[in-house]
């Protein structure tokens, strides 16, 4: 069947040449030598888009006509996964003008749509999607909704908001509603039915699935019910944008709207700048609702111009506010506003030196507030004070206090674990065995658990050589899973795989527009959330269809990296990814290949087209002004930041620099991805503020929360990789 053929895609990027080849419509003349057109789908999912469309073009060229359709198929989809779509559709149209089975013809034919669709010729796309839809394929929804908005613009807004109506009726990825009911709304809206419009719009400003959505709709509500002279109902919606999203830059511009700006309350547009960093004139809205003598708002007020003083630079104001934050906290009986102040003073306190009043100030959130959020690590910070001072009787005293506020493994495990590093500096090895043996005893694979089996095991960290990949035992996985779970339900078995939903993603991707596909995909992991035996069967359904990253992030959810659980199990949601290319990059670099599939998992989770919001692009996100300064050291001259969502490429440009930081940080495996994630300039100042080789020391001594859990993340990621794979007997991570 043509959908057994997948060709998985960089979408994003495009290949070095102008564009590949539109294929020759003669008829082809038989080769002595078939072209090996697996090979070809296999340099294209490493990222060599330019080898692999030259063995589609002879192929084309030259091969017989069950090849040259073959490969027709698979570059009509490189060529609009890399946004080539006038050479997809004259592909496309050579394909369709072969002698293909109905079933090859309906997927062409969405294809054929959805490019038109994207280039904007109407006529061809309506054309495409309506011979589609007129076949019963398993994505006429997304033919339907692309046809809806054709409708649309071609002024037809009652046939646009019939066909969406419709749409709207079936269930879908919530991400697909959210985007069709907006349309639904413009819809309305440009026909003059306002009432509709702005009742979905709010609608939106509570359901759409993202934060933006929520925010963005909120805003068209605000305008709509404004330019309809409806002014409560306009702030209603402005008032809710500023209190849930003071960060949108919606948020900002609602400031500086003469329609909304009078009726902001001070409170709302000190937040506001607040968060947008508009320092001066944040201080000067907060210092405003001080001179109100509002109690009520002096508390939140005193507290944020602790922090604006904090930016500032300005310690003694920084803590001078927060002294009154607590204290108004304190006279409102608000404990938990009390430890959030209370938490920023310390901080300061710790990074002025003043370590006792620091000790001190962290030790009161556990008194004040034992149920903050801040409470257990309050007392950690604590304890790591006195530790650091070499006060190891008080830092076991103090850690002892944390383990009675926690419950979590993550939390014990650490606690447990710095108590028996204090237990060893008073020469105490029975106690220290002992909580040592307590945080391995824990269940799961938290950083402080593998490390304890570490230490209680003294084994070195084994590197593994070359990865070799190998295909998963399915029957050990179930026999697993029966005995974990139970039996698996057939009748929900069928019911998945066989309805509508899998059917729409299986057919979407088999067309080539794996965009929609993978969204069907996960919301299929969301329906299944909770159910074991449905979420294998996605993972293994997925694996087949070469989604990587949807693979293993289902298999995630089921799967727990505990001792005594099959490495083969495991193994599905830590898998071995581009194998060759991983392999010559490690080696070439000096590291562990397993160290860079653990990077990789953490980066992308093995999704070679994730983009950041902050740009980071492909399995190993590197930014575009590292990857600049990586191409020129490895001498890529015509390298473009689109190269990064090719995985030979991105693997290549995060070995290079992750060997780099390792070579420059002599070794040292945390301290070189905490220069991953947050500069080798920060690596280098908390290796010097650790004053020790101790790697673990070294974790505790990174002040930037998002680097500091990176390194936790990708450590923990190697060590289940070493077990999955048969390197270690048990999860643990021995670092020294």
């Amino acid at each position: 069947m043509a959908f057994a053929v997948i060709v998985l895609a960089c979408r994003g990027s495009s290949p070095q040449s102008n564009q590949t080849p539109v294929p020759p419509t003669n008829t082809p003349q038989e080769s002595v030598a078939p072209e090996d057109l697996e090979r070809a789908a296999q340099l294209y999912d490493e990222g060599s888009v330019e080898e692999a469309t030259a063995i589609y073009s002879r192929a084309i060229a030259h091969g017989n006509e069950a090849q040259r359709q073959q490969a027709l198929w698979a570059l009509a989809k490189i060529q609009y996964q890399q946004g080539e779509n006038s050479a997809a559709e004259s592909t496309i149209d050579s394909y369709l003008a072969s002698d293909v089975t109905p079933p090859e013809r309906r997927l062409a034919l969405l294809l054929k749509g959805t490019l038109h669709y994207a280039r904007g010729d109407d006529g061809e796309a309506e054309k495409a999607l309506s011979s589609y839809a007129g076949m019963g394929g398993a994505a006429t929804t997304y033919a339907k909704l692309r046809l809806a908005d054709l409708a649309a613009r071609r002024g037809e807004l009652g046939n646009a908001i019939q066909g969406m109506t419709s749409v709207l009726t079936e269930p879908l990825p919530a991400s697909v509603t959210s985007s069709a009911r907006l349309s639904l709304a413009r819809y309305y809206k440009d026909s003059g039915d306002v009432p509709s419009a702005l009742q979905i719009y709010e609608l939106l400003g509570t359901d759409s699935v993202t934060t933006s959505g929520r925010a963005e709709a909120l805003w068209l509500a605000a305008n709509l019910a404004s330019d309809g002279g409806d002014a409560p109902r306009a702030l209603a919606s402005i008032r809710k944008l500023l209190a849930a999203y003071p960060d949108n830059e919606r948020s900002a511009e609602v400031l500086d709207d003469p329609r909304f700006s009078p009726n902001i309350a001070i409170g709302s547009r000190a937040l506001v700048l607040f968060t947008h960093r508009s320092n001066a004139d944040a201080e000067a809205a907060y210092r405003a609702i001080i001179d109100t003598g509002d109690p009520a708002l002096a508390l939140d007020a005193h507290y944020h111009l602790g922090i604006l003083a904090e930016r500032a630079s300005n310690y003694d104001e920084a803590l001078a506010q927060y002294d009154a934050a607590i204290a108004a906290a304190a006279a409102r009986q608000q404990p938990a506003s009390a430890a959030q102040a209370l938490w920023d003073k310390a901080t300061a306190l710790e990074l002025l030196g003043r370590i006792d009043e620091a000790v001190g100030t962290f030790s009161a959130i556990a008194d004040t507030a034992p149920a903050s959020e801040h409470a257990s690590e309050a007392l950690f910070r604590a304890g790591m004070l006195r530790y650091k001072q070499g006060r190891g009787a008080d830092a076991r005293g103090v850690w002892s206090k944390q383990r009675g506020l926690v419950s979590g493994g993550a939390e014990q495990a650490r606690a447990y674990f710095w108590s028996a590093k204090a237990a060893k500096t008073l020469d105490d090895q029975a106690s220290a065995t002992q909580d040592l043996s307590r945080a391995a005893a824990l269940p799961g694979a938290d950083y402080y658990t593998l490390r304890a089996r570490a230490e209680l095991a003294s084994a070195s960290l084994p590197t593994g050589g070359d990865l070799t990949p190998v295909a998963p035992d399915w029957t050990l996985i179930e026999s697993w899973l029966q005995t974990t779970v139970g039996p698996e339900d057939p009748g929900a078995r069928t019911a998945f795989l066989t309805s509508p939903a899998f059917q729409r993603a299986v057919e979407l991707l088999a067309a080539g527009v794996r965009k929609d596909a993978e969204t069907e995909f996960e919301q299929l992991m969301e329906d299944a959330a909770g159910n074991s035996w449905l979420l294998y069967r996605l993972s293994r359904a997925a694996r087949d269809q070469g989604l990587r990253a949807i693979s293993a992030r289902a298999a995630a959810r089921f799967i727990t990296a505990s001792p005594g659980i099959p490495g083969q199990v495991i193994a599905l949601g830590y898998p071995v990814v581009y194998s060759d290319v991983v392999n010559e990059q490690a080696a070439g670099n000096k590291f562990s290949p397993f160290l860079l599939l653990a990077l990789i998992r953490q980066e992308s989770f093995y999704d070679a087209h994730a983009v950041s919001p902050a740009d980071a692009s492909g399995l190993t996100q590197v930014v575009p002004e590292t990857a600049s300064g990586i191409a020129e050291a490895l001498g890529e001259k015509d390298f473009r930041t689109s190269d990064l969502l090719r995985p030979k490429v991105s693997l290549r440009f995060g070995a290079y620099y992750l060997g780099s930081q390792l070579q420059m940080l002599g070794g040292d495996i945390p301290a070189a991805l905490a220069a991953y994630n947050g500069g080798p300039g920060n690596a280098t100042r908390w290796q010097a503020a650790a004053a020790s080789s101790d790697p673990d020391v070294f974790l505790e001594s990174i002040d930037f929360s998002e680097t500091r859990a990176y390194v936790e993340l990708v450590l923990e990621n190697y060590a289940v990789y070493l077990y999955a794979y048969g390197l270690t007997s048990q999860p643990l991570l021995p670092l020294g």
